[in-house]
């Protein structure tokens, strides 16, 4: 829900095929929580793994539903506290960390919805190196601030989808999101409707 209200818009009137670097991208995030998460099981005898269950989270609307699986779930058998991983696999890490550039408010969003799925659990974000396979793991706590304003921008997505209205172009205008124009798949479509 943290990407530009448009480029989602756009995603679900005008589909498009998954391209090269989708794909990939997709891949190695995928593998990147098996290693890490099979490393703790085999080492660590008094934690539980399991891998996400599909979960949904409604909103006001009973027509929006979220739906998801986080990546990895840890629960400490002694004191039943349980960790929701979310793994993401990122290039120069470290470089980001320092620089501040994570986590990402769209990472946080969604382990935010998974933690609102399994609640009084405590969330990771596990960043992964593509180049070098460094780990970060960053905690997150549930967020209710965050969870009503990406409830809001499903509402607001949900009312443009309905209304056959295109939104507002959020990766031009707004500067949490311009970065995002480089990367979008929707750049001429949106460009041609300015």
């Amino acid at each position: 829900m943290w990407y530009c209200l448009r480029r989602q818009y756009y995603d679900r009137i005008f589909p498009s095929a998954t391209t090269y670097d989708m794909t990939r991208f997709t891949v190695l995030g995928g593998s990147s929580s098996q290693p890490y998460c099979g490393h703790v099981k085999e080492r660590r005898r008094h934690l539980c793994y399991q891998r996400g269950s599909h979960k949904n989270t409604t909103s006001k609307n009973p027509e929006i539903v979220f739906s998801g699986r986080a990546d990895d779930i840890i629960i400490v058998q002694f004191t039943k506290e349980r960790y929701v991983i979310e793994v993401k696999s990122t290039e120069d890490l470290q470089s980001k960390v320092k620089k501040g550039f994570l986590p990402k408010k769209e990472h946080k969003a969604q382990l935010n919805l998974y933690l609102r799925a399994y609640p009084k659990s405590h969330g990771i974000l596990l960043y992964v190196d593509r180049g070098n396979f460094d780990m970060e793991e960053i905690p997150i706590e549930f967020d209710a601030e965050l969870y009503e304003s990406t409830m809001q921008r499903a509402e607001d997505l949900h009312k443009y989808l309905t209304e056959r209205k295109t939104p507002p172009p959020e990766g031009k205008s707004a500067p949490d999101f311009n970065w995002q124009c480089n990367y979008c798949i929707h750049k001429a479509r949106c460009d041609r409707e300015q």
